[in-house]
């Protein structure tokens, strides 16, 4: 058997999938004779792959920008096209939505291509080959579509945030059309399953959640010792992530409460990086300090969590799938302060942390960060709790060995 797997830009570094997709690649070469890695971007580092791991950027180079247009004015002549024109009135006539649309059924179409090409200049059979995109976009819609001509091609796709919640990211065109087309579409949580069946409930039977997971880092974090409350927290500086909103907490609290010394460390890389060093510096009270460390590796996280004193994690996104840093942060046993959205629901109980509303304001993050060194039995049983929901849950071999074993289940069908 033969697994594609379709990513942004896994294997190389430019999409920054590593830490999703690494340590799935190397429980999927144990189950498939062939894995083959197809990223749509063949941009950045190339990354070390296993030995056995073949990587094909062919479908990276047709997505050019004279191919996509070109393919985009093919999209006047697609059912596709009018159908979803159709089902989504009014919001379809937006001009945003019909830039969306036409750049959506360009991608599909250029994988249908691409798809049909592969199986016919590699002389595989079709019913050898199962399909596996971890987004779900128009490289999915577009597999799907081979299986007109090759029905026996199976084809399935994870799902997580932006690709998901059509409330808070915009409509997807063609979604009830590419659930239609697939075999499977597995959600990174259970929420998102739910969401699913709420939302597209004809295909109920196509869906299910597989979680995402990280391997066992080795050891156990530690609480400070000294009577510093200290905070790390993970991401990109975008938006969504609301570092402001957590920099005014951290202020809050150490206002609230002077003679606690609160030490806050940041990973993670965006533009405004250097401005939060700066706002650090003349707007943090004196009892408080913030680092902000950049780009880290999950090994470099791992040992900076292992290394150090860490009393609690934050998150305070104003979304989220299921995020990759709660369950760094759960498997070296620290403890988690996350807004009440999306996938944090299940990964922060009151086992191993607290739930924030979902859009707090600092005086509610301040009083939270605040009981974490009010009740230091507590946290440690919360510190036991983490490690037990990240086992039980979020542990990478269990959850991607459990996906491999759905993916060959769907293709011997």
């Amino acid at each position: 058997m033969i697994v594609f797997l379709f990513s942004n830009s896994y294997p190389y570094d430019y999409a920054i999938e590593q830490t999703f997709l690494k340590g799935e690649v190397e429980i999927l070469r144990k189950r498939f004779e062939r894995v083959i890695l197809v990223p749509r971007i063949a941009q950045g580092n190339l990354l070390s792959v296993p030995e056995s791991v073949e990587v094909d950027t062919s479908l990276a180079d047709s997505f050019t920008f004279s191919r996509r247009v070109a393919e985009s004015i093919l999209a006047f002549f697609s059912k596709d096209f009018y159908l979803d024109l159709k089902n989504r009135l009014p919001a379809s006539l937006a001009p945003t939505y019909l830039r969306k649309l036409f750049s959506f059924i360009a991608g599909a179409n250029l994988t249908l291509k691409w798809m049909q090409n592969w199986l016919k200049s590699n002389n595989v059979l079709a019913d050898e080959v199962i399909c596996y995109t971890f987004w779900f976009d128009e490289i999915t819609m577009g597999l799907g579509l081979a299986k007109k001509q090759y029905p026996a091609l199976r084809v399935v796709s994870r799902t997580h945030g932006y690709d998901l919640y059509e409330e808070m990211y915009g409509l997807w065109p063609c979604r009830p059309r590419a659930i239609e087309l697939i075999d499977g579409l597995f959600a990174d949580s259970d929420i998102g399953e739910h969401y699913l069946r709420q939302k597209y409930p004809r295909f109920t039977e196509k869906y299910g959640a597989s979680l995402l997971g990280v391997k066992d880092p080795g050891g156990f974090a530690k609480p400070s010792e000294d009577g510093v409350l200290r905070l790390v927290s993970c991401s990109m500086l975008n938006p969504i992530k609301r570092i402001d909103l957590l920099f005014e907490g951290i202020i809050t609290a150490a206002r609230m409460r002077p003679e606690q010394t609160i030490e806050w460390n940041h990973f993670g890389d965006g533009d405004a990086r250097q401005n939060y060093i700066n706002r650090i510096a003349s707007e943090f009270p004196s009892n408080a300090k913030g680092f902000f460390s950049g780009y880290q590796t999950q090994r470099e996280l791992f040992q900076a969590y292992l290394n150090n004193p860490v009393d609690v994690f934050v998150n305070v996104s104003s979304t989220e799938g299921t995020p990759v840093s709660i369950m760094e942060a759960i498997s070296c046993g620290i403890p988690v302060v996350a807004t009440a959205v999306g996938g944090n629901v299940e990964i922060v109980q009151e086992r191993n942390g607290f739930l924030l509303s979902e859009n707090p304001t600092p005086q509610e993050i301040a009083e939270t960060l605040l009981k974490v060194c009010d009740n230091r039995a507590m946290m440690l049983k919360k510190r036991r709790g983490s490690l037990e929901i990240w086992q039980e849950r979020y542990n990478e071999t269990t959850n991607f060995e459990a996906f491999a074993q759905k993916l060959v289940e769907i293709r011997k069908r």
